[in-house]
């Protein structure tokens, strides 16, 4: 009882943090449906559908911006919060008290699952009202399963990354070189199958590509039940599992000593 107690405070304290923060908020809640609506009116009109999915334009936006928002509201939020609580003496306070890392770490996975989970709805119903995307049942499961596999996943991801952040000054920069040419080779930003062989090749090494195969997979008009891929979803895992081993080992809780 205690640990969940400790849990929840936790929990409540990480949501409060996510949300009085304008930069975390608008990155991960309000940049996704710009993408939306702005590439929606760019690319997404038209009859063209994409060869993979069999989807429109302005319907392949959707789970495409969805793997975004969850990209956004996990693997970059934590690496960038992290790494500025470790460099500011957060962490290196909160070390030294009662609360256990398995506590901490859960918590704020947690958060960044819910927080994942409230874009991929917003984003959804975003799609429906605007775009016709068809909503069902089964379809939702899919892509509940994507959203929660894929969001713990990148959690654990994002605190692999703050090992190889220096400082809160180059947060910004390594995360945003890591994932904006990732979602492009990926498929986020556009059909990959129009992609250079190498480029596909690449971007299918990565998670980002296959989390967007198992939301698409989940809005393809041509799906049959709970629509996923599973062998892009063991993908996914894996990379989590690798992420979450590292961490283990290499995650530093105080500043880095300057020189």
């Amino acid at each position: 009882m205690k640990l969940l107690r400790l849990f929840a405070h936790q929990f409540r304290y990480d949501q409060k943090l996510f949300w009085r923060n304008p930069a975390s908020v608008f990155f991960s809640v309000a940049l996704p449906l710009i993408f939306l609506f702005l590439l929606g009116a760019v690319f997404g009109s038209g009859s063209n559908r994409d060869p993979v999915y069999d989807l429109l334009g302005d319907q392949y936006l959707v789970p495409a911006i969805m793997t975004l928002g969850i990209v956004s509201a996990t693997f970059v939020n934590i690496a960038m919060t992290i790494t500025f609580q470790r460099e500011m003496g957060v962490l290196k306070r909160m070390r030294g008290t009662p609360l256990p890392t398995s506590v901490f770490v859960s918590a704020r996975t947690a958060s960044a699952v819910v927080n994942a989970g409230m874009i991929a709805v917003v984003i959804m119903l975003a799609g429906k009202l605007a775009y016709d995307v068809d909503i069902t049942g089964t379809r939702l499961i899919g892509v509940a399963i994507a959203t929660i596999v894929g969001s713990i996943a990148f959690c654990a991801l994002g605190f692999a990354l703050t090992v190889f952040i220096p400082n809160q000054a180059a947060a910004p920069a390594i995360t945003n070189m890591i994932v904006l040419p990732l979602y492009f080779i990926s498929g986020v930003f556009g059909d990959a199958s129009n992609l250079p062989d190498v480029l596909r090749e690449i971007g299918q090494i990565f998670p980002i590509y296959h989390l967007g195969a198992c939301l698409f997979e989940s809005f393809s008009p041509n799906a049959e039940g709970i629509a996923i891929h599973f062998n892009d979803l063991l993908n996914v895992i894996v990379w989590g599992a690798i992420g979450l081993i590292f961490a283990s080992l290499k995650f530093r809780w105080e500043p880095r000593e300057s020189a």
